[in-house]
């Protein structure tokens, strides 16, 4: 796949292997292998610098925007998603809060292995979500949350980063 509407910074390393467009990514930055970042014309995905996505995760901004704040980590096999692709026939499709709505990840939060990010979510900065987590709400700042659907597990002391 062509690489195209990017914005590289300093010391961006990413994996031959990774398919990625309309892409804006900041400084010192690592994507792994067998990614897929991707956006579009109308929707991009902007990594923030000192952020890290490992190996065989997705994060797809085709229909809106993600936005990675600076220092994110972002563990192997995740899917940070800003659309579902449910046929609007089917009766699912009244189910879902949103059908594309942006992701934005605020800085130095880590999310888990094997987790889901659902369109419309905001993870606030410094906060973790647990492996395996499916994360359909908004999670506030200094948290840890975690399970399907995530819920709090207990908030982390803005102290502990002193």
């Amino acid at each position: 796949m062509s690489a195209i509407n990017l914005k590289i910074g300093q010391n961006v390393i990413i994996h031959p292997s990774t398919e990625y467009n309309n892409v804006e990514f900041g400084d010192n930055i690592k994507i792994a292998k067998e990614c897929t970042v991707i956006g579009s014309e109308n929707h991009k995905v902007k990594i923030g610098s000192g952020s890290i996505v490992c190996m065989y995760s997705i994060i797809d901004a085709s229909q809106a925007d993600i936005i990675l704040e600076n220092n994110v980590t972002i563990a192997q096999q995740n899917v940070i998603i800003s659309h579902w692709n449910v046929s609007e026939s089917s009766k699912l499709y009244k189910l879902f809060r949103y059908r594309e709505a942006p992701i934005k990840i605020k800085e130095n939060t880590w999310i888990g292995s094997s987790c889901i990010i659902a369109p419309g979510v905001t993870i606030g900065r410094c906060s973790i979500i647990a492996a395996n987590s499916y994360v359909d709400r908004d999670v506030p700042d200094y948290s840890i949350y975690g399970g399907n659907p995530a819920k709090l597990v207990r908030n982390i002391s803005p102290k502990d980063f002193e």
